[in-house]
């Protein structure tokens, strides 16, 4: 994920979802360093825990480690962190990334599927149990619809984007709706939608990402090539990412990228006709039967938990509503 255009300290980030987002790179990425960094603004916070303040320190380091490429180190760090100050929102959200990335890693690249739906279940726990702490606070409520889309459901992906919008009504909220029309194949409302992020301050990076998913899309090749050699030459950090996963090393090419978002689960089943087109072959999400049936059961105990949530903080007047008008 992308992070987004400084943000005062005393307001979590909103992250782009793509290139997302997107909320998270390479091992040797900017792009999750400039995570880290605005999340540790965040973590600077000293945010209550069972009676005592969390260290901004220790979130930071593992915020370091996971830009660093050691999820396991950061897991350990934010875990202890956890133990020690159930209460923090920014302890919760910052060990539910670090599960996300795990459980992705797990799926994508080790094939376990056991792993995967252990860590899948922690990080969505983590997260929901942050929108418990504090209803108010995006984030979660953003890498759950990053998680939506990355397990498939585009729809309750746009109902979470469209929440995260209500929130924080930013820019970046507005490009992250553009581009989960665009995986929906609603080009015209994706366009719409962009350009409204443009218009509400989104950096020019998660404009011009989304206009070169809208022209591959619409087989307009040429004009996405120039638009990914705008974003290579100018905002090279929206490459280096897919859904909050790093890729291997930064597309030099728009060739390039388009062979790693046809190859990850999270892209390339959105893009099945553009990737045809460039004879590329679409990796999709492979689960077994039992897989499927407890990432329902996970997903079906995040809606009960989250429902809960809604009932009690009815003068928040948070809800999933409807997906945004497609004007």
């Amino acid at each position: 994920m992308t992070p987004r255009p400084e943000l005062p300290e005393s307001e979590p980030p909103v992250a782009s979802m793509g290139a997302t987002g997107a909320e998270s790179a390479s091992v040797a990425a900017r792009r999750v360093r400039a995570v880290a960094r605005r999340l540790s603004a965040v973590a600077a916070m000293l945010a209550l825990a069972g009676g005592a303040c969390v260290l901004p320190g220790n979130v930071t380091r593992a915020q370091r480690e996971m830009a660093a490429g050691d999820l396991e180190g950061a897991r350990e760090i934010l875990e202890r962190e956890r133990d020690q100050h159930p209460r923090s929102a920014d302890v919760r959200v910052a060990l539910g990334e670090v599960y996300y990335r795990i459980a992705r890693d797990a799926l994508d690249r080790e094939r376990d599927e056991a792993r995967y739906l252990d860590y899948l279940e922690r990080s969505v726990g983590e997260f929901v149990t942050a929108v418990e702490l504090d209803p108010r606070d995006d984030r979660p409520h953003f890498f759950l619809a990053v998680m939506d889309t990355y397990r498939g459901d585009v729809r309750e992906a746009l109902r979470g984007f469209a929440l995260v919008r209500r929130l924080r009504p930013s820019g970046v909220a507005y490009t992250n709706i553009a581009e989960t029309f665009v995986y929906l194949g609603k080009l015209d409302t994706a366009q719409e939608w962009n350009d409204l992020g443009l218009r509400k301050g989104a950096p020019y990076g998660a404009v011009l990402f989304n206009d070169m998913l809208i022209a591959w899309r619409a087989g307009d090749l040429p004009q996405a090539r120039r638009s990914f050699a705008n974003l290579r030459d100018g905002h090279p950090d929206m490459l280096r990412t897919i859904n909050a996963a790093p890729l291997p090393e930064t597309p030099r090419r728009f060739e390039d990228f388009a062979g790693y978002c046809c190859r990850s689960p999270a892209c390339g089943p959105y893009l099945e006709d553009a990737c045809r087109e460039l004879s590329l072959e679409v990796q999709q999400r492979e689960l077994s039967e039992e897989a499927v049936r407890r990432e329902l059961v996970i997903e079906m105990e995040k809606q009960r938990r989250l429902r809960d949530v809604y009932e009690q903080h009815k003068e928040l007047e948070i809800e999933i509503e409807r997906e945004p008008a497609e004007r």
